[in-house]
C-alpha cells in the first residue's frame, strides 16, 4: 500500500526525534537512556504499524485518534532525556507503555473489524426430501440449526406430502459454518413424526437427499442423508 493512501488514514512516523540521541558515556542515566530510547522505537514502530492496519479497512473512525496519538508520540519524542532524571525517565517510560497499551486495544479492535468486513462465501446446496414413511407430512420445516425461527412450511403451496412422495428444493443456502441443519415434519395431527439435526458438511458440491422413514413396529421415526 502506499505512503499517500495510508496518509489519509493516519500519520506514518519516522525515528528522527530528540529522544534517539546518543547517551552520554559514564552517565549515571545512560543504561536507564538506552531503555527509553528502545521503547521509544518500539512505540514508533508498532504506531506506524496500527496506522498500516488502519488503511486497509473500510471504516474511518480512528482517524483523529490515530493523528492524536501522533502527535503526542512526536512531542514526547521532542524531549530532552540527557537531562532528566531517572524518575524523570520512568515517568517517561511508563507514559510510553500507556500509549502502546493503547495502540493493543485499536489494532485489536481494528482486526476485528477487518474480520467483520470479511464476506463469507455463501454456499449453494442441492436438496431433495424424499418421504418413506407410509404417512402423509402436512408440515414440513428445514431450517438452520441455530436459527429460532424454522421459517415457513415448505409444503405451504401442497395440501400436503403424501407418504411416498418427493419434494425438490432448488437449493439450500449456507456458509461453511452453517451447515448444521434442522428438519421437523409433523403429521395432519400436528404430532411430531421427524425432528433431527442435518449436517450437510460435505455434501456442499453434490448436495443432498434427505429420506424420512418410519417404522410401525416401534412407532419411531428416523432419516437418512445420501
Amino acid at each position: 500500500m502506499d505512503k499517500k493512501g495510508m496518509k489519509n488514514k493516519g500519520k506514518i512516523m519516522g525515528i528522527c526525534l530528540a529522544v534517539t540521541a546518543a547517551c552520554a558515556c559514564g552517565s549515571p542515566s545512560g543504561e536507564k537512556i538506552a531503555k527509553v530510547q528502545g521503547i521509544y522505537a518500539d512505540l514508533v514502530s508498532f504506531h506506524n504499524e496500527v496506522v498500516e492496519e488502519y488503511a486497509g479497512l473500510e471504516d474511518d473512525s480512528y482517524g483523529a485518534e490515530l493523528d492524536e496519538m501522533a502527535e503526542k508520540i512526536e512531542e514526547l519524542g521532542q524531549r530532552d532525556t540527557q537531562g532528566m532524571t531517572n524518575a524523570e525517565l520512568d515517568a517517561v517510560i511508563d507514559e510510553m507503555e500507556g500509549y502502546q497499551e493503547k495502540h493493543e486495544g485499536m489494532l485489536a479492535s481494528m482486526q476485528e473489524m477487518k474480520s467483520g468486513e470479511t464476506e463469507k462465501e455463501v454456499l449453494e446446496v442441492p436438496v431433495t426430501i424424499e418421504n418413506n414413511t407410509g404417512i402423509s407430512v402436512y408440515e414440513l420445516y428445514l431450517y438452520k440449526a441455530a436459527d429460532t425461527d424454522k421459517g415457513e412450511n415448505l409444503l405451504k403451496d401442497m395440501e400436503y406430502m403424501n407418504g411416498f412422495q418427493t419434494l425438490n428444493i432448488l437449493n439450500l443456502y449456507m456458509t461453511e459454518d452453517e451447515t448444521l441443519w434442522h428438519l421437523e415434519a409433523l403429521e395432519e395431527s400436528g404430532k411430531v413424526m421427524e425432528s433431527v439435526d442435518i449436517d450437510f458438511a460435505g455434501k456442499i458440491e453434490k448436495g443432498a437427499t434427505i429420506v424420512m422413514k418410519f417404522s410401525f413396529d416401534s412407532m419411531e421415526g428416523w432419516v437418512e442423508v445420501r
